[in-house]
């Protein structure tokens, strides 16, 4: 049972009515602002590339976009990457005003991890060109 959510607002009064965070974090939560798309889950499985068959199926529905960036994801796993938080920026600057104007069409940032044995924690935040956006 997925949750979904139009604002950050909106999902952090829905937390508010949990008392522990361990009661809601096993919830799959999606939140999609109209510019920018943030999805996690925890799953229970044996290997990433259940975790990630599990997390596409559950968010398949948020954007057609999501079946695709799995699949990056998938393939960056298997070549031993498990996460990109930094790939949408410009390699060529460490300037922060131009790091801010680039960022401007959008960025990108996920992350697969166990953190227990067998026990896995996925993420993606999308927005802009990266989730078929228009540009800001």
């Amino acid at each position: 049972m997925m949750k979904n959510f139009s604002s950050y607002a909106e999902y952090e009064s829905w937390t508010a009515t949990f008392e522990n965070a361990s009661d809601y974090e096993e919830i799959p939560v999606a939140i999609d602002d109209g510019w920018k798309i943030s999805i996690d889950m925890f799953t229970a499985c044996k290997s990433y590339k259940t975790a990630l068959r599990r997390f596409e199926k559950t968010f398949r529905v948020v954007s057609s976009d999501i079946t695709g960036w799995v699949e990056c994801m998938r393939e960056s796993c298997e070549s031993g990457c498990f996460e990109d938080t930094t790939g949408w920026r410009p390699a060529w600057s460490n300037d922060p005003e131009e790091i801010k104007a680039y960022s401007k069409n959008g960025t990108y940032s996920w992350g697969v991890e166990e953190t227990a044995e067998g026990y896995w924690y996925l993420f993606l935040n999308i927005s802009g060109i990266y989730a078929s956006r228009e540009a800001a």
